[in-house]
C-alpha cells in the first residue's frame, strides 16, 4: 500500500500514442498550431494557490483502494497532500517542491526524503516539479511544439520525442481547446495515459473535475482515478510537514 500510494501521488509509471492524420500543408499546419496553442493557453487557470479535497481510487488486477486526500498547491512552488482512509484514518503525507520530494506513511512507519531521481531513473529522462504540477492542473506536462501538430477527428494532437527515449503526446479538444489526454511511452514499453473527461469552472478558473490515469509496467496494469471534490483559489496557505521520529527510511 505504501509504495502504491507513493506512486499514485507522484504518477511515476509513464500509454502509447495513437497515430493520427497529419495536416497536409506544413505552413498551414504551423499557422493553425499557433492559433490552437493560443486558445489552449487562454484556457489555462491562472492562480496563485488552490486547495480543497479530492478522491483518489487505485485499482490493479489484485487490489483496489479508495482514499480521501486534502491537497494544497502553491503554483510553481509546492504541492502538499494529506491522505486518509475512509476520510478519517490518517494514512500519509507528501510534500513536493521543485527540488525535493518528502513522504511518510503511518501504517508501517516509513518515509522517503529525496528528489526526482527515482522518476528520472524510471523514464530515462529528467522530470521535474513542473511536469507533475501540470498533470494535476490539466496543463501539458511538456512544452508543446507547434511544428509537431497532427489532426485526428475533433482533436489536435501534439507529438514529440523527449531526449530520444520518451514518446509524448498531448491531445487538445478542438471544440473547447481544453486538454483531452496526454500520454507517455518509454523505451521499456512502460507507459501512462492520462485522460481528462470533465472540466469545471470555479470563479473563472478552468480546472479538471476528473483525471483518469492508466499505467502499464511490464505485465502490471494499474488504473488511478482522481476526482476533485472542492476547489478554493488564492487563499494564503501553509504546508505543515514533519517526518515523525523513529520512522524507517524507504530505500528506492
Amino acid at each position: 500500500m505504501k509504495m502504491k500510494l507513493f506512486l499514485l501521488i507522484l504518477c511515476l509509471s509513464f500509454v502509447g500514442c495513437k497515430s493520427s492524420k497529419q495536416l497536409s500543408e506544413s505552413s498551414a499546419k504551423e499557422k493553425s498550431a499557433r492559433v490552437v496553442l493560443k486558445n489552449f493557453e487562454k484556457n489555462q487557470s491562472d492562480f496563485k494557490t488552490v486547495n480543497g479535497r479530492m478522491r483518489a481510487s487505485y485499482k490493479s488486477e489484485d487490489q483496489s483502494q479508495s482514499i480521501s486526500i486534502t491537497y494544497r498547491i502553491e503554483k510553481d512552488k509546492a504541492i502538499w497532500m494529506s491522505a486518509k482512509l475512509m476520510g478519517v484514518l490518517p494514512l500519509a503525507k507528501i510534500y513536493i517542491t521543485p527540488d525535493r520530494v518528502q513522504y511518510y506513511e503511518k501504517l508501517e512507519g516509513t518515509y522517503f526524503d529525496g528528489d526526482f531521481s527515482l522518476a528520472e531513473n524510471f523514464l530515462g529522462i529528467k522530470v521535474n516539479f513542473q511536469n507533475l504540477q501540470n498533470l494535476l492542473i490539466g496543463n501539458a506536462m511538456f512544452e508543446l511544439d507547434k511544428k509537431a501538430m497532427l489532426f485526428d477527428e475533433n482533436d489536435y494532437v501534439f507529438t514529440q520525442m523527449i531526449e530520444n527515449t520518451l514518446a509524448y503526446a498531448a491531445k487538445i479538444n478542438a471544440d473547447n481547446f481544453k486538454i483531452k489526454s496526454q500520454s507517455l511511452l518509454n523505451t521499456k514499453q512502460e507507459s501512462l495515459e492520462i485522460n481528462y473527461p470533465r472540466f469545471q469552472e470555479v470563479n473563472g478558473h478552468n480546472f479538471p473535475s476528473v483525471i483518469e490515469l492508466k499505467a502499464k509496467k511490464l505485465d502490471e496494469h494499474i488504473q488511478i482515478d482522481i476526482e476533485y471534490k472542492t476547489l478554493t483559489f488564492d487563499e494564503d496557505l501553509t504546508f505543515p510537514f514533519s517526518i515523525p521520529n523513529n520512522y524507517i527510511e524507504i530505500k528506492l
